[in-house]
C-alpha cells in the first residue's frame, strides 16, 4: 500500500480519516453500513497508484481487509472511551480534555502507520520498474492537482474561519457572532504552512520513489521503515515549530470555544457525541456476531 502525503494534515492521515470519519459524520445506521465497506474504499484508493497485478490486488484486498478487522478490534474501543470523556465535558475542564483528545489522535495515527510497515515493505518488493514509474506519475499528477486546486482556494484566514464554523457545526454547535469574532481574533498568529509544506511532501516523494528503485538493495527494509516514519514529522525545526505554534493555537481556539458555551451549545454536543458513540457500538455488536 502506498501512502501519499495530500493537500493537508487530514488527507495525510488516510487511516484515520477514512477508518474514523466515515463513522463520526454519519447517522448511527449509515455510519455503520459505510464503515462495513472502508477496506473497500481503502483498497481502491491504494489501487489507483499503479496498474497492478491481479496478485497484487488480492495483496491489497487482504491487507486492507485485516487492518479494518485490527482497527475495529484495537482502535474502535479507544475511539469510543475518547468520546465518552468527551460526553463529559463542561465549562471547567475543557483544556486539558482537548489536549487529550489531540494526544490519543495523534497516537492513533502513529499506531496505524505502524501496522501497515511490515505489509507495506514486503508489498514494495514485489513491484516492478514500470510500476515504480507509475506511481511516480501518480504523484505529479496529485502534485498538480493540487496547484490547481491552490488558485482557486479562499484567503487562508478565511478558509481556517470557515473550517472552525463547520468543524463547530459537526458537533452540534452553531457559533455565535461573539464566538466568530473570538475565533477570528485568535486565528492571527497562525503561520500559513500550505506552500512548506507542500515543499516538504514533495521531497518526501522524491526520495520514497528513489528508494523503491533500490527495492532489491541490502539496505531497503531498514531505509524505506526509517522513510515512512519520518512522514510523521515532515520538514526543517523552523518548519515543525511553525507547526506546533498553529497547533496550540488551535487548541486554544476549542477550548476556548467550549470554555464558554452556552448550555444549549453543550447538550446539542453531548447529543450528537451519543450518535456516535451509538454507530461505533452498532458497529461492534455487528461485529461481534460475526
Amino acid at each position: 500500500m502506498i501512502v501519499t502525503p495530500n493537500k493537508d494534515e487530514k488527507k495525510l492521515k488516510i487511516y484515520v480519516t477514512i477508518s474514523s470519519l466515515l463513522i463520526l459524520s454519519s447517522c448511527s445506521v449509515a455510519g455503520s453500513w459505510v464503515y462495513e465497506r472502508a477496506d473497500s474504499f481503502l483498497a481502491d484508493y491504494f489501487k489507483e497508484y499503479a496498474n497492478f497485478s491481479n496478485q497484487q490486488k488480492d495483496e491489497i484486498d487482504k491487507v486492507t481487509e485485516n487492518y479494518l478487522d485490527w482497527f475495529t478490534r484495537n482502535e474502535l474501543p479507544v475511539i469510543r472511551a475518547v468520546l465518552v470523556d468527551l460526553k463529559e465535558i463542561n465549562n471547567s475542564d475543557v483544556d486539558n480534555l482537548i489536549k487529550e483528545t489531540y494526544k490519543n489522535g495523534q497516537e492513533l495515527f502513529e499506531r496505524s502507520n505502524k501496522y501497515f510497515e511490515k505489509s507495506f515493505i514486503k508489498f514494495s518488493k514485489t513491484l516492478t520498474d514500470l510500476q515504480v514509474d507509475e506511481i511516480k506519475n501518480h504523484f505529479e499528477e496529485i502534485q498538480v492537482e493540487r496547484e490547481e486546486s491552490r488558485k482557486e482556494e479562499k484567503i487562508y484566514s478565511e478558509e481556517v474561519i470557515e473550517n472552525y464554523i463547520s468543524g463547530f457545526r459537526r458537533l452540534n454547535i452553531k457559533l455565535t457572532k461573539a464566538q466568530k469574532d473570538y475565533v477570528k481574533e485568535n486565528i492571527k498568529g497562525l503561520k500559513n504552512i500550505r506552500s512548506e509544506w507542500s515543499f516538504f511532501q514533495e521531497k518526501w516523494v522524491e526520495e520514497l520513489i528513489e528508494i523503491l528503485n533500490k527495492r532489491n538493495d541490502q539496505d531497503f527494509d531498514k531505509r524505506i521503515t526509517a522513510h515512512l516514519k519520518a512522514l510523521e514529522n515532515l520538514g526543517d525545526e523552523e518548519f515543525q515549530l511553525k507547526r506546533k505554534n498553529n497547533e496550540q493555537i488551535g487548541i486554544k481556539i476549542i477550548s476556548g470555544i467550549l470554555s464558554n458555551a452556552s448550555e444549549k451549545q453543550i447538550k446539542g454536543a453531548k447529543r450528537r457525541i451519543d450518535t456516535y458513540i451509538a454507530s461505533i457500538d452498532r458497529i461492534l455488536s455487528n461485529r461481534s456476531l460475526d
